[in-house]
């Protein structure tokens, strides 16, 4: 099987050091542009919110993928040994990748950075560049007509 990385950076640095990446631009960011004027309880409440949405939605994908027994390894995506289509992957391909992005956006909203969202956008941009379309690269090459029909009815994030 060829090599599904294009560019040096295809699946090189794993999805949760990327998150802690973008959570630290997250902060920074803050401390540049500031925060908004929120009440502790809003802050607290939405991002419990977000936080538990994120977990529960990475959960299912982990579970999931450990339920039909392949590998939820990010960086050698060569270990994966069969294509999940149910149970969350009816809703996102990337279930993980949307749970660490509510995650980002959790924190954000403890913080009251709205500008926070751009650290939100580039994670986005970033996983699916470096990320996702090597893995969809690898799932193309090894599942063919069964990955095109997943494409066809499952969105990438939502």
């Amino acid at each position: 099987m060829s090599d599904i990385r294009i560019h040096p950076l295809d699946t090189r640095i794993p999805p949760l050091v990327v998150l802690l990446l973008h959570l630290i631009l997250s902060w920074g960011l803050v401390q540049l542009f500031g925060v908004v004027e929120l009440s502790e309880t809003i802050r607290l409440c939405g991002a419990f919110l977000l936080s538990f949405v994120g977990v529960g939605v990475a959960l299912a994908g982990v579970i999931a993928f450990r339920r039909h027994k392949t590998s939820v390894d990010p960086v050698h995506i060569s270990k994966a040994s069969t294509l999940v289509t149910s149970g969350i992957y009816r809703i996102t391909r990337n279930p993980m990748y949307v749970g660490f992005l509510c995650l980002l956006l959790a924190f954000n909203w403890y913080l009251a950075a709205p500008v926070g969202t751009l650290a939100a956008l580039s994670f986005i941009g970033y996983i699916t560049r470096f990320q996702i379309k090597p893995e969809e690269r690898f799932l193309l090459n090894s599942y063919g007509q069964a990955y095109r029909d997943f494409l066809a009815t499952t969105r990438r994030w939502l």
